[in-house]
């Protein structure tokens, strides 16, 4: 995708269903006004400001695969201003493409484990549309066909600033075996803003593909129960995940995660505690100075700007699985290398039970 042109985007039609559009080429203001998912919303939101940076016109059309040929495809080529690219925004149930466009594609749901399966079903359904892509925005998808390795090359967009959303909201770490709703219910109780930290935190944000890496998950757990038993260790800020369904509250964000720590085998302490606290929505720049900040490999690295990463002292790519395309595709995205932590499975542990419990 080059400056000064005209882009095409389309999104998922699932989420055009209850809009109110003027017609199969659409403004950007109609999906601004719009409720969307928060990582859709994201996703054209940096899309708009990278376009925005290389002075690109974007046009949204909905419905891209009826303007394949005929009387459709003329009327889409007289009406685009000579887009010769489209980028496609995919939730992985889907991929819609426009030929004889330069297509392009941006997977917006990085660590939901639900959408990244469908994305990978659908490559093993339709692996030609996935190997013609011009590019993958933020992406690292690799797959064979036939005798080939096709890995789409790599477009990096960021944020140069962290976008403002909601304030983030705190709440503290509570423990109670065998009860992780109510736990969930009684941290999301206690949510404020703006709390100060004694001092810089480290900073470990999930998603569910996150939680599903057991290694991973493990070794959290090992470092909250530290610093719950030792505050001095702390703060140990754990971004919430985001969860797969529209009425997700922050208590339920709360029980998603302590429910990885109950399958951990990790014996934890029943206490509540501020040293380890549970962050929905994006900190401050300012409350990560100088903070380590620990990335799992399925967490999207492109949700943070970088002001954030200019802010934090520390930055550590992490998981129990194969790293190097991740690794390479972060080192790339932001312009240096980033230190890279292997967690090795550990054998042996058992499920905690209430009397194993502190």
């Amino acid at each position: 995708m080059s400056g000064g042109s005209v882009l095409l985007v389309s999104v998922p039609a699932v989420h055009l269903s209850g809009l109110d559009l003027p017609g199969s080429l659409y403004p950007w203001r109609c999906l601004r006004d719009a409720v969307l998912p928060p990582d859709l919303r994201l996703a054209l939101l940096l899309v708009m400001q990278s376009a925005e940076a290389q002075q690109t016109e974007i046009r949204f059309v909905a419905r891209p695969e009826i303007f394949t040929h005929g009387a459709a495809r003329d009327w889409l080529d007289a009406q685009s201003g000579g887009a010769q690219d489209h980028l496609a925004l995919t939730d992985g149930n889907t991929l819609r493409l426009i030929p004889g466009l330069r297509n392009h594609m941006f997977f917006f749901p990085r660590g939901m484990t639900s959408r990244e399966g469908a994305l990978n079903r659908l490559v093993r359904l339709v692996p030609e549309a996935f190997a013609g892509l011009a590019s993958q925005v933020n992406g690292t998808l690799t797959f064979r066909l036939g005798s080939r390795w096709i890995r789409p090359p790599m477009l990096p967009l960021g944020f140069a600033v962290t976008p403002v959303g909601e304030p983030a909201q705190y709440t503290p770490f509570v423990w109670l075996p065998g009860n992780h709703g109510y736990a969930g219910v009684l941290s999301a109780k206690e949510a404020m803003e703006g709390v100060p930290l004694p001092k810089p935190p480290h900073y470990v944000p999930l998603t569910l593909g996150a939680l599903s890496d057991h290694p991973f998950v493990v070794e959290l757990a090992r470092q909250v129960r530290e610093v719950v038993l030792d505050p001095a260790k702390g703060p140990l800020l754990i971004g919430l995940p985001a969860l797969d369904r529209d009425d997700a509250a922050t208590k339920d964000q709360v029980e998603a995660v302590l429910e990885a720590f109950s399958r951990s085998g990790i014996a934890l302490p029943r206490l509540s505690s501020w040293a380890v606290r549970f962050v929905a929505g994006m900190p401050d720049p300012a409350a990560l100075a100088g903070a380590r900040l620990t990335l799992h490999a399925h967490v999207p690295f492109w949700h943070f700007g970088r002001d954030i990463f200019d802010a934090v002292g520390e930055v550590t790519l992490t998981g129990s699985g194969s790293l190097s395309g991740p690794a390479s595709l972060f080192s790339t995205w932001l312009g240096r290398a980033v230190p890279v932590r292997r967690i090795r499975p550990q054998l042996g542990l058992l499920p905690v039970t209430t009397g194993q419990v502190p």
